[in-house]
């Protein structure tokens, strides 16, 4: 008889998150990931001026709210018909840099190193599982604390170009709203320069140590081989800086992005219909918290009718950074290596980047239009698609990276990236079960903080993992 287990919250993410597996002979044999909240934020656009999109969907995130300000920018500039401003859009893409950059850190170095060394700095740990030594331990100890420092300086360099971090203010159609002087340059070129020394001196040698500790977790936790990305930088005239361009690997193939192929169905989410419907959709979806079957508020995108994988391995894989392998470590060291590289591009961008006065227009609004902004965000793909009718929003529809990874069931019963990632996972101890938890964190998911009621009702037992 299988065994039931339910870890509810799940820590160390962004938001909280419910995990219930069933295990026979300690391997996973099914998975339900549960989004425990409802926000609403597609709802409460409908009717507003659509140019609040940029700084009311920054609110959507506090890690990674610049990425929305940028998406919104671009789904207003196709409705509207704007070409932005080059500069503007190398200013915009160099803040949008810095908050992967203090993503990165703060993923890697608060999230996932407590998974693998028994940190002093992080009491109430459970004592399993620890296999570093004593002196590699209290490096990795001393890392987690300076990372406090060193995305801090990530985070500044957003403040300086957006005025405040997170939810800046600098962000907006046409490139950016902020004029920088010769000093704001150096002062970021200083910041980067630290955080990029950081990262190659002391937090890739940290995940080769955990790595070279943990050989078996580049066998566990791969998931779904299909991988997407919106690109990054391939908006910069520099063709040399660019990250990524808008690409897939479906069933073995790598090609490029078809943005009509996006479906996003709620077969098993607490919403009406069980339709898959296009994208983007006629108007906000209506809960129906009492639906039979639904287990989660998160919905269930699929990309020509695939389940894929977003985020830092699918840019690295399809970037031609990383060689194509796929598991829980392959994503732990695609992360941190992706900070190497996008920080070296942005010291190059920031030598592109002219002192010159902000492009600040006032931009008529049409009575209707439509537009889409497609670009990742440092968990992966992320969308927003506008419509505009009587000159206000009618609908905006997003899609967040963790939708794509996190996502339940769909109508044809493909488990989402992460539930399909736990299935077939060997436990070895199911009273403490960490590979769960370590397999979860490797996809970094965020599901927002609110307010949310559970139940005890019907479960096996309930199991924290610190």
């Amino acid at each position: 008889m299988a065994k039931k287990i339910t870890i509810e919250p799940i820590t160390r993410i962004s938001g909280p998150l419910s995990i219930e597996v069933e295990i026979e002979k300690n391997k996973i044999v099914d998975a339900k990931s549960s989004g425990v909240l409802f926000r609403g934020f597609e709802s409460m656009l409908t009717g507003r001026p659509p140019l609040d999109a940029i700084y009311f969907t920054e609110r959507i995130c506090g890690i990674c709210s610049t990425a929305h300000g940028v998406v919104a920018s671009l789904a207003l500039e196709d409705a509207l018909k704007v070409k932005p401003d080059e500069n503007g859009v190398r200013i915009r893409d160099f803040a949008h840099g810095a908050d992967f950059i203090q993503n990165i850190i703060r993923q890697i170095c608060l999230f996932i190193f407590p998974d693998y060394a028994k940190i002093e700095q992080v009491p109430g740990s459970i004592d399993y599982d620890f296999r570093l030594p004593e002196k590699l331990t209290k490096k990795i100890g001393d890392d987690y604390l300076k990372a406090l420092e060193y995305s801090r300086f990530a985070h500044e360099m957003v403040a300086l170009i957006g005025g405040k971090a997170p939810h800046n203010h600098g962000v907006f159609v046409g490139g950016t709203t902020v004029n920088l002087d010769a000093s704001k340059i150096i002062r970021l070129k200083y910041l980067l320069q630290q955080v990029n020394e950081f990262i190659c001196s002391y937090m890739i040698e940290d995940i080769s140590i955990i790595s070279a500790y943990y050989p078996e977790y580049f066998k566990i936790g791969a998931g779904t081989n299909n991988l997407l990305t919106f690109g990054l930088f391939n908006d910069l005239p520099e063709k040399e800086l660019v990250y990524v361009y808008p690409s897939e690997y479906i069933d073995g193939k790598k090609g490029d992005l078809d943005a009509d192929a996006i479906k996003e169905g709620v077969e098993y989410s607490w919403y009406k219909d069980t339709k898959l419907n296009t994208v983007p959709s006629n108007k906000p979806s209506e809960l129906d918290i009492k639906k039979p079957g639904a287990y989660t508020f998160v919905k269930a995108p699929r990309y020509k009718g695939k389940v894929v994988q977003v985020g830092p391995l699918a840019r690295m894989v399809l970037g031609g950074y990383y060689k194509y392998s796929i598991s829980t470590m392959d994503r732990l060291i695609a992360r941190v290596l992706e900070g190497k590289i996008l920080s070296e591009k942005m010291l190059k961008l920031l030598d592109l980047i002219t002192p010159t006065p902000a492009v600040q227009n006032q931009y008529i609004v049409p009575k209707s239009a439509e537009g889409k902004g497609l670009y990742d965000a440092v968990r992966g793909a992320l969308g927003h698609w506008i419509k505009i009718e009587n000159g206000v929003i009618k609908n905006y529809d997003i899609i967040t990276p963790t939708v794509w990874n996190i996502s339940p069931k769909d109508s044809m019963s493909q488990h989402g990236a992460i539930e399909d990632a736990l299935i077939g996972t060997e436990i070895q101890n199911v009273k403490n079960p960490v590979e769960i938890g370590r397999i979860i964190r490797s996809f970094d998911p965020c599901i927002s903080c609110a307010t949310h009621v559970t139940t005890d009702c019907c479960k096996d037992y309930n199991i924290e993992i610190v």
